[in-house]
């Protein structure tokens, strides 16, 4: 019963942000076209551990605590993880005739990050317990949520924005840089317990402090750039009804 409470409770970050996505869409996307793409989120963990399992295992791993956190980080999660999310947003969920605004971009990125996010999720709270589930709900869970619909933002930029068609690798850079960011601090912490047995007082609140700053400018982006996009729909609604007045 702890089991399913566990797992329960890994997902429910996930719901709620992702509610929080579809709610602010005033013109909300079909449920099977977003259920695709979150199931899409999850299947993508087997082509990144596909690619990460080789570099692990072929690639010697810096010694230094700072040089494995920034391997580590970029290497082993932020560029296959975020290029996996970007594929899927871009190849299957930007095709979709539904994908028919910016805003879109915002929903299906968030949506597609959080399909991985979920089975992570999973994945560490049925090791680490509660605690990992409360820690994880408002780190973790929604960095991945902020970080698909940054990069969703730029692909609905790129596509519905004339002359802004390199934005879709500039959505990809800033998934890959804020995603990096984040977890080198938490990379270079493990080495530093791994090594010494423990962190130093300075050097866990520095390096925790560096993490969550990450986590605070993105969730701060992405408010702007969902609040800029629903503003956008409220005035297309407010024209189409001046053009198209009721009797």
């Amino acid at each position: 019963m702890q089991v399913v409470f566990t797992t329960v409770f890994a997902i429910v970050p996930s719901i709620l942000l992702l509610l929080y996505f579809y709610k602010r869409d005033l013109n909300p996307e079909p449920r099977g076209a977003l259920l695709l793409t979150f199931l899409f989120g999850v299947l993508i963990v087997v082509p990144v551990v596909a690619v990460v399992l080789p570099i692990q295992s072929h690639v010697k791993v810096p010694a230094g605590p700072f040089s494995f956190g920034l391997f580590t980080a970029f290497l082993c999660a932020a560029i296959p993880e975020e290029f996996f999310k970007f594929i899927v947003v871009t190849r299957y969920s930007a095709r979709h005739r539904a994908f028919d605004e910016p805003m879109d971009g915002i929903v299906y990125g968030a949506t597609a990050s959080l399909g991985f996010a979920t089975f992570e999720n999973i994945m560490y709270v049925s090791h680490g317990g509660w605690e990992t589930a409360i820690a994880r709900a408002f780190t973790a869970v929604p960095c991945h949520a902020c970080l698909g619909a940054i990069l969703g933002y730029y692909v609905g930029q790129a596509r519905f924005e004339p002359g802004r068609k390199a934005a879709l690798w500039w959505g990809l850079l800033a998934a890959i840089l804020l995603h990096g960011m984040y977890d080198f601090p938490l990379m270079a912490m493990r080495r530093m317990s791994d090594e010494d047995g423990g962190v130093m007082l300075w050097s866990f609140l520095a390096l925790m402090a560096a993490c969550l700053l990450v986590l605070v400018v993105a969730i701060i982006w992405v408010l702007g750039i969902v609040r800029k996009l629903h503003r956008a729909q409220e005035r297309a609604v407010e024209q189409l009804a001046v053009a198209s007045p009721t009797e």
